[in-house]
């Protein structure tokens, strides 16, 4: 939403055309790594949502989505700070792996985060991950 608000009274191009360019151009500078983002933060108990943790999860998510990987190793560290056991904080440690292309803890943070006994859903998104 921020990045249409921002796109707004700018040309004649409509924002969902500025928006759907910025992907298209972000989407190809980042051709050069294997690296899947999710489209959306990761699943999270309802609980998290309204506490810190989840706070963080959700800017650290953002982060990663705009190729900020120092900004949300900071947020994540926060977050494993708050909260040492929380599967979340350790599936989006294992994406920013990912995105780093340090691939050797992709699957040991995930395996982690599963000995943690996450919701359904983020059970879900780890098993694809490590590819099972």
């Amino acid at each position: 939403m921020v990045l249409i608000r921002r796109f707004k009274g700018r040309g004649q191009r409509s924002s969902l055309q500025r928006l759907l360019l910025l992907v298209l151009v972000g989407t190809v500078a980042g051709c050069s790594t294997s690296v899947l983002m999710p489209t959306s933060p990761p699943a999270l108990s309802s609980s998290q949502h309204h506490d810190a943790v989840g706070t963080l999860l959700s800017e650290a998510h953002q982060a990663m989505v705009e190729r900020r990987l120092g900004d949300a190793e900071g947020l994540l560290n926060r977050a494993m700070r708050i909260n040492p056991t929380s599967p979340e904080v350790y599936y989006q440690i294992a994406l920013l792996r990912q995105a780093q292309g340090r691939t050797t803890q992709v699957r040991q943070l995930a395996e982690r985060a599963l000995s943690l006994g996450p919701n359904a859903a983020l059970t879900r998104d780890i098993k694809r991950l490590i590819g099972r």
